[in-house]
């Protein structure tokens, strides 16, 4: 398995369309081996970018997230909840001797993927709650938005 650190910024934006404002922050990683800080930083880069909707997404588990600006710190964010991952990103696992870097780019291009197919998806599959999640905050953020990478892979 992959262990990466939060880098300082999200891996893929969503952005306005005229660049503006950020709808939608991603961090994509394989795995998350110290999920707290990730969290933390997640939410930190949330409120640095005035962005309302956060996901931290790994091979298994994706965690969605909300800003609901009542204030200008983390207590602000409330998770929306958590899902397995099965069956949402087109990703398949990469054998242990893959290249690292190679992985994890692999891994954020399928995400981005993911994200830009959801509003022509068919949600209706998914568990109650996830289909709930992603239709009333994650598919407006992006039917109205650019989504891009927040930086080069």
């Amino acid at each position: 398995m992959l262990e990466a650190a939060m880098p300082a910024q999200a891996d893929i934006i969503v952005t306005t369309p005229d660049s503006t404002e950020v709808n939608l922050v991603v961090e994509a990683k394989l795995r998350f081996t110290d999920f707290p800080e990730a969290e933390r930083q997640l939410k930190h880069y949330m409120l640095q970018v005035r962005c309302p909707l956060g996901i931290l997404i790994s091979q298994e588990r994706l965690w969605i997230y909300r800003d609901r600006f009542t204030s200008n710190s983390e207590e602000s964010i409330e998770r929306l909840g958590e899902f397995g991952t099965a069956g949402l990103v087109p990703f398949l696992p990469v054998p242990a001797m893959a290249d690292p870097k190679a992985a994890a780019a692999t891994f954020e291009d399928a995400v981005q993927d993911w994200l830009e197919s959801l509003p022509t998806s068919n949600t209706r599959e998914l568990e109650p709650k996830l289909r709930s999640v992603i239709d009333h905050y994650i598919v407006p953020a992006i039917e109205n938005g650019i989504v891009g990478a927040a930086g080069p892979r």
